[in-house]
Parts: structure tokens; C-alpha cells; sequence
């Protein structure tokens, strides 16, 4: 352990992110293996630029780009990715192409070698100034969020450095619209002809806002705002994330009529903290900013650990922060749903009941010194045997413990959430919704992807400490044949 904390060090993380990746079961086996990587390619020392890049490669790569790990470790090594833009392109086109295959179409996507200078900068956004006239004079500087989005997009400025992007187009803007007046502040200039007077309230709250402004120096932003900046601003267009199938995105299209849904799936085991704030406005905010539409869908799969009280807190603390939800949803909804589905894994091989211990397991796993991984003596069970035996997990012939239904995934994978996972156990407590229907329970590995795909999810966006789950996501929702959400990962909220 500790000699992967020093490791850690070297890609320019503090002793405590570290420490923290070291750790963590998912995130440390995949960062040594890149740093070792590296280290391979002649990179004796990484610069801090690079370390960025190599952690968020980590943090990142789906199942997909595995197999050219090796490869964009080597080109960040090299310098010839030297941004995170770069970095995001160059895993997009590993998803689907071989980069080694053809790699000047691939230098190109990625913008290797482009210098923007600053000339091209100026008259790039001046054109895309001149192109949204009308929409600037409208909405003013309210607009800057939405053309910043829309100036990174714009062929090769999104390889320009965004400080000088930013810089260069508030600068044109302040040209055009002059310093900013009364109509640019938050929640000015909207709603016109809609009434003249205001509630007593809003007034007092506009008073408020002017007292802490400091002379103006600090404005709230709208939250939408925020989603038209950085990373999450270039996320994928609902039916633009791949399928197994051109009918499931089809169908799912259909249902969705090309708009955004997010969803926010808190555990109703305890009460909110401030952390779930900021994944209440990610998921809420990023829905709205779209025009689309967000479930508040309880992830109730666990029946001894919830009450009312929670969910009744959880639903409040939402409308406490200014958010509706469009749907008010439970996992349990769709336990009848997770069943079949658990029935079609078994059958198509990729499902086994195993009788092991949680110690055995462990041990099957790699034990604590992380040495050999090894299957157990029944994953090599028939279709029909496992079928007959989750029978009889469902009809109450097991005890809690004694019985558990596994995914058949991947042992030799280096991702820990590729090792097998639970996907039900025998569990016998009363259902706060169900009652005493069942005795077995989906746990969060299964139910949480599977619940997503029958919402329809668009964007399942969550916290990086999910990040290797990305792929045990993916890979059970190809599993059963059903349409596969994208999950994005977003930083924790730092305190």
C-alpha cells in the first residue's frame, strides 16, 4: 500500500488523494497499472500536466478503450496529449476505431500539434458573434455561458487555450453590449409584459442579494449556467450513446422524444447531507439547463435499513433546494421486472447461485495481500441447475446467507467490479412497499443500471467514486439485451 501511495505521488497527487486512491478497491489496481505504464514508455519523470491527464484516464476509461490503455498512456507520456480536451477526444475514438490503425485520422480528432493563435481566436468569435445577434441582444450577457459552449465547439478553437477563449469573448461581448447594467443582473430583463407588480417576498430577496453583492462584485449565477462551461457542457445528445442493437435506441428514442432525463436515486436508509446537494443540482440543474426532465427514484432494495421518515425527508429537502421532480419513482417498482431480468442472465450462462461465504469470496478475490484471483466450485454450474436453485431462493427454501445469485463476468479483469458481482440475496424482512412479497432482494450492482435502462435514463450521472462501476453498468445491460444509459462521473463535494 504504501509503496502505491509514492507511486500516487509521482503523478502530482497530495499524500491525502494518495493515500485515498491507494485504497480505494477500484480506482488503485487501474492508476499502478498506468503508472506503470508509463514508467515503461521512458516517462522517469511525470510533469504534474501529465499526471492530471494519467489520473483522469483512470478515472474515465470505459471497457471499451481498455484494450488501448497502453497506447494513450504512451501519447500522454510522449506530450502529444497535452489537455484534457485532447484526452476526452482520444477515448471517443478508441472506443470505436483502433487509433494504431490509422493515426493521422486519429492526430486529427484529437487536435495533436494544432496551435491556435491568437488572431484565429479573435475573428472566430467575432463570426460567432455576428451569427447570434439577435439571441445576444435578447438575452445579454446572460448569453456568455451559451456561446463560450458554442466557441470550444467551433472546429479549432476547442484545442485553444480556454482562458484566452474566455477572455477574448467577454472582451468582445463588453464591446457590444457595454459594461454590464440593472437588466444583467440574475433574474433581471426575464418575463416582460407579465404584471407590474411583485410579491413583498422577491423584493425582500433582491434586497438581500444587493446587500452581500459587495458593490456588485459578487452575483449569484443561475444554476443552469453551469452546465454550459467545461466537460459537462459537451456531454452526448439523448440516442447518441451506442447500442447493442439500432432498435433498442430506436425504442428508446421513441420513448424519450429526443430529450434529456436524469434521475436522482438517493438510499431512503437516512437522512440527506450536504454532499447530496451538490448531486441533487447536478442531476436537477443539468436536466433543466436541457429543457429535460429528472425522477426522484428511491433506491429501496434494502428493506431492513429503511423507513418512512427518510423518505419523507428526502422528498422535502429536494423542494428545499428549489427542485420538482417530474416523477417520484422506487426501485420496488420494478422488483417483478429485475426478477425476469435475472432470469434471462441465468439463461444466456452469464448468471450462477453460489453458496460461498463472504470470506471465500474474499479469498476467490485476491484475499488482502491481492494475490491470485480463482472461481468458485459453483460457477461452473448448468444453466438449469442455477435456474432451479434461484427458484428456490425465491420461494424461501434458503436461509439469509446461504444462497446468493452472482453475475458470471470476468475474474481475470482488473477491475474489482468485474469480479463477480451479487446480483440477489436471500433476505427476509418486511418491505416498507412490497411487505412480505419477497424474500429476495436486488442488490445496488444489479437494480441501480437496470433501473436507469427502464426509466430510460439519458445521462446516469454520478459521484468518480463510481467510476470502475461503469463498467459492470455496461456490461449487465448488454448482458440482458436492454438499452444502456451513459454514466458520467462528477467530482464529490469537497468541504
Amino acid at each position: 500500500m504504501d509503496e502505491w501511495i509514492k507511486e500516487f505521488e509521482t503523478l502530482g497527487l497530495t499524500a491525502e488523494k494518495a493515500a485515498e486512491s491507494a485504497k480505494n478497491p477500484k480506482l488503485g489496481p487501474v492508476l499502478i497499472e498506468i503508472v506503470t505504464e508509463a514508467k515503461k514508455t521512458g516517462a522517469d519523470k511525470i510533469s504534474r500536466e501529465q499526471g492530471v491527464l494519467l489520473y483522469k484516464l483512470a478515472t474515465t476509461m470505459g471497457p471499451d478503450v481498455k484494450k488501448n490503455q497502453e497506447f494513450i498512456v504512451a501519447e500522454i507520456s510522449k506530450g502529444n496529449l497535452k489537455t484534457g480536451d485532447q484526452l476526452t477526444e482520444a477515448l471517443k475514438y478508441c472506443k470505436s476505431k483502433d487509433p494504431k490503425a490509422n493515426y493521422q485520422e486519429y492526430s486529427e480528432t484529437c487536435g495533436i500539434g494544432v496551435e491556435v493563435g491568437d488572431k484565429e481566436i479573435k475573428e472566430t468569435i467575432s463570426r460567432i458573434i455576428k451569427e447570434n445577434n439577435e439571441a445576444i441582444e435578447e438575452e445579454r450577457y446572460r448569453i456568455l455561458g451559451k456561446l463560450l459552449s458554442k466557441t470550444r465547439a467551433e472546429g479549432r478553437l476547442k484545442w485553444a487555450r480556454v482562458d484566452k477563449v474566455k477572455g477574448e469573448l467577454e472582451a468582445q461581448i463588453e464591446a457590444k453590449l457595454g459594461p454590464k447594467g440593472e437588466a444583467d443582473q440574475p433574474g433581471k430583463g426575464k418575463g416582460k409584459g407579465k404584471g407590474k407588480g411583485k410579491a413583498k417576498g422577491k423584493e425582500e430577496v433582491e434586497k438581500k442579494k444587493k446587500e452581500v453583492e459587495v458593490k456588485g462584485k459578487y452575483k449569484a449565477a443561475p444554476v443552469e449556467k453551469m452546465f454550459m462551461e467545461g466537460e459537462i457542457s459537451k456531454l452526448h445528445k439523448p440516442g447518441e450513446n451506442p447500442q447493442i442493437s439500432e432498435e433498442i435506441r430506436q425504442k428508446h428514442l421513441k420513448f424519450t422524444g429526443g430529450k434529456v432525463i436524469t434521475r436522482f436515486p438517493p438510499e431512503p436508509n437516512g437522512f440527506l447531507h450536504i454532499g447530496h446537494a451538490k448531486a441533487i443540482n447536478v442531476n436537477f440543474g443539468y436536466a433543466k439547463a436541457f429543457n429535460g426532465t429528472t425522477n426522484l427514484r428511491y433506491d429501496d432494495t434494502n428493506p431492513e435499513a429503511e423507513e418512512q421518515q427518510y423518505i419523507d425527508s428526502i422528498l422535502e429537502t429536494v423542494r428545499w433546494l428549489g427542485f420538482e421532480p417530474d416523477k417520484i419513482l422506487y426501485a420496488s417498482d420494478y422488483f417483478d421486472e429485475l426478477c425476469r431480468l435475472a432470469v434471462v442472465m441465468i439463461k444466456k450462462g452469464l448468471g450462477y447461485v453460489c453458496h460461498c461465504s463472504g470470506e471465500d469470496i474474499h479469498k476467490q478475490r485476491g484475499g488482502d495481500n491481492m494475490g491470485p484471483r480463482y472461481a468458485c466450485e459453483h460457477r461452473g454450474r448448468s444453466v438449469e441447475e442455477s435456474l432451479a436453485e434461484f427458484e428456490k431462493m425465491k420461494t424461501g427454501k434458503y436461509k439469509a446467507g446461504e444462497a446468493i445469485l452472482r453475475m458470471k463476468m470476468d475474474l481475470e479483469d482488473g477491475n474489482p467490479q468485474m469480479w463477480d458481482l451479487v446480483a440477489y440475496r436471500v433476505m427476509y424482512a418486511s418491505h416498507h412497499r412490497t411487505g412480505d412479497k419477497w424474500c429476495i432482494y436486488p442488490t445496488y450492482d444489479f437494480a441501480h443500471c437496470l433501473c436507469d435502462s427502464i426509466e430510460n435514463i439519458t445521462h446516469s450521472l454520478c459521484t468518480l467514486e463510481f467510476t470502475q462501476s461503469r463498467k459492470s453498468y455496461y456490461w449487465l445491460c448488454d448482458a440482458v439485451d436492454v438499452y444502456k444509459p451513459v454514466q458520467w462521473e462528477y467530482s464529490r463535494l469537497n468541504v
